[in-house]
């Protein structure tokens, strides 16, 4: 049995200071579900053994707000380029290079990328689009990240800031 837990980043900056999308960081509303989904990760006991996250500001900011708050260590944690502006199949093969051994796995990315590898995964088009700083996570009956596939997921926990 794996679980991979999915969080968009939280509301970020329309523009950057240096016009670059990579580098916007989050609003004060971001800043703030930040906070509350890093107190809902503490609170509902998550303990991923590794989250994987895009470098980019936004969800460097994010990811940094949740590995605090479970007291992740930096070897827990991989920044990798690929999540960035990933598409559904990158982040499928990202997730089938995985070590076997690891259980759960937090992944902290983006949209759309997100949002259709979760209706993939569950192979259920009817899960709604993940909002900036929604958390899902999915149950998986498979022993390795390599039998990673269509439908193999079941939703377990979907939550949404309040902060709305």
């Amino acid at each position: 049995m794996k679980t991979l837990s999915l969080l968009r980043h939280a509301h970020a900056e329309k523009h950057s200071d240096d016009g670059s999308d990579f580098t916007r960081r989050l609003d004060a509303r971001g800043l703030e579900e930040a906070v509350e989904i890093a107190d809902w990760a503490k609170r509902l006991g998550l303990g991923p053994e590794r989250l994987i996250a895009s470098p980019a500001l936004r969800t460097r900011m994010t990811a940094r707000a949740v590995t605090e708050a479970l007291a992740l260590a930096d070897s827990q944690v991989n920044f990798d380029h690929r999540v960035y502006e990933a598409s559904r199949p990158t982040l499928t093969d990202l997730l089938t290079e995985l070590p076997a051994h690891l259980q759960h796995v937090l992944l902290v990315g983006h949209n759309p990328g997100l949002t259709k590898l979760v209706r993939w995964l569950t192979d259920d088009d009817s899960v709604g689009e993940l909002t900036p700083a929604t958390f899902v996570s999915l149950s998986m009956d498979i022993d390795d990240w390599t039998f990673v596939g269509r439908g193999l997921a079941s939703v377990v926990r979907r939550l949404t800031p309040t902060h709305r």
